[in-house]
């Protein structure tokens, strides 16, 4: 059986309906969200997130890349553990952004997946 969600940002599709969209991209979705909000910015889920953002700008060093991937991989697993079993997370701060890719296992099936998120500092100055 086939799930539908709804589509993030809410939006409305072509004919006029909710806009919606299938498990992968909606899983997608998720930790675009889990990633790119930081702690205290949801009003009733307060300690959501991780503050990707916040790192774009922080030292490039071994020690703060082992704790950044920690943290993700935490929030990752507090807030969709029982969704996906995330493999793994690399951080990488290149000069001018941040690549975050989280490799995880749907948990209704035993086929990996990765996703590579990029942060660049221009999204964070401008607020995007």
């Amino acid at each position: 059986m086939n799930s539908t969600y709804l589509d993030f940002p809410f939006g409305l599709a072509p004919d006029g309906s909710v806009a919606s969209v299938d498990e992968d991209r909606h899983i997608r979705e998720r930790l675009e969200q889990i990633l790119f909000t930081s702690p205290g910015e949801r009003v009733m889920l307060p300690e959501f997130g991780c503050g990707a953002r916040d790192l774009v700008f922080a030292g490039n060093n071994a020690v703060l890349a082992a704790a950044t991937e920690f943290k993700i991989a935490k929030a990752l697993q507090t807030y969709m553990g029982n969704q996906v079993m995330i493999n793994g997370v690399d951080v990488v701060n290149d000069e001018e952004k941040l690549i975050v890719t989280i490799v995880y296992t749907k948990t209704k099936d035993t086929q990996q997946q990765q996703a590579v998120f990029e942060l660049l500092p221009s999204e964070v100055e401008s607020g995007a």
